[in-house]
């Protein structure tokens, strides 16, 4: 009994380390989003200015991942100087070869698509019957016309997936949640982290394959020792990602019922490179999942290290998502996940 004491005390010891990056986002998040950017519109409307819409939203992803994400791997440095992993452990040249990595990349993409297709699906109905609309990216796209300060809506799009999200997401992700969870059994921190890594993203049709997304990266993480094939792995899905929404912002299909013929022709050039990029997305997705499906009857790769703890993982499981931050921050994600899917994206903003 008292084993089983003191293997709780540290699962719940190594669940609120784990987690405690994402109650720091959140609580400077909701801070942020309450106070800084209608004291930003004030100073500007006080001097006649004003923000279009893309740079709005650039400049809200610019406070997420250039100063409130890394104040949150600031915070939890300071608060856990002494245990705990390191980031720069990460920054090293791959164990593994670039073909591996390369096709881990490509099973992580085409069967976290494939696995998180029915859940989005389910969410897609959900967005159909309360006609909202879930992609954070909408509003980079609006037709608002620009403002005396604004960037352009390209720019405000391709900046936020492919460059921060990649590297400060990967950071936190891989390089703080998973290797603090790893005392827990690899298999184990390959699960939890990709948990959060889903409901991170805060809607239903995302929450599903970020979910896997963020186990394969994991997975990648853990046997190249190297926190540079999941950024580069995270950068190729977003920008497929970002490829796609710019195409069908461009789409326009108005005029469809008036005139369909006319509307088809206006837009064949684009109709193309989605049809290509469908083409593409497809091959992508089946490739992954033939892949996956090859490592799994191999199974020369899928081993992990147990836990040292003497603990069932039913019980395991349970102690680690009841210790008080990890409570906290599930409760949390997963509520603001089905409200920003039932309300819309940012609901909380409106």
């Amino acid at each position: 009994m008292e084993n089983l004491k003191e293997a709780s005390k540290q699962i719940r010891k190594i669940s609120n380390r784990a987690t405690l990056p994402i109650l720091v986002y959140s609580v400077l998040y909701l801070g942020f989003t309450a106070y800084v950017p209608e004291l930003i519109t004030d100073i500007l409307r006080s001097k006649g200015l004003t923000l279009s819409n893309s740079t709005d939203n650039l400049m809200r992803y610019i406070f997420i991942y250039l100063l409130i994400l890394p104040l949150c791997i600031l915070s939890y440095k300071l608060i856990s100087r002494k245990e705990g992993a390191t980031l720069k452990s990460g920054f090293r040249k791959p164990e593994k070869p670039f073909g591996w990595c390369l096709k881990w990349i490509v099973i992580a993409i085409g069967a976290s698509t494939m696995l998180g297709a029915v859940p989005t699906l389910i969410s897609t109905v959900l967005q159909m019957i309360f006609g909202t609309s879930v992609s954070p990216l909408d509003s980079l796209f609006s037709t608002q016309s620009l403002s005396v300060i604004a960037v352009p809506k390209t720019l405000g799009a391709v900046i936020p997936p492919l460059i921060f999200a990649p590297i400060f997401e990967e950071l936190m992700f891989r390089g703080l949640i998973f290797k603090n969870s790893k005392p827990l059994g690899e298999l184990f921190a390959i699960i939890v982290s990709g948990l959060f890594f889903g409901l991170w993203h805060q809607n239903l049709p995302q929450v599903c394959t970020t979910a896997f997304m963020g186990m394969f990266f994991c997975f990648i993480y853990l046997k190249t020792k190297s926190i540079f094939p999941c950024i580069l792995a995270h950068f190729c899905n977003n920008l497929v990602v970002v490829i796609r929404d710019l195409i069908a912002s461009r789409l326009d299909f108005s005029n469809f019922k008036l005139n369909p013929i006319e509307t088809l022709a206006d837009n064949w050039l684009l109709l193309l490179l989605f049809f290509f990029y469908a083409m593409a997305l497809s091959g992508r997705i089946i490739t992954g999942l033939v892949l996956f499906i090859i490592e799994l009857v191999k199974r020369k790769e899928l081993r992990f290290e147990k836990s040292s703890l003497n603990i069932s993982n039913k019980r395991k499981l349970l102690t680690f998502f009841t210790a008080p931050v990890t409570l906290i921050v599930t409760v949390y994600l997963i509520a603001i996940s089905v409200l920003n899917t039932i309300f819309g994206y940012f609901w909380f903003l409106k």
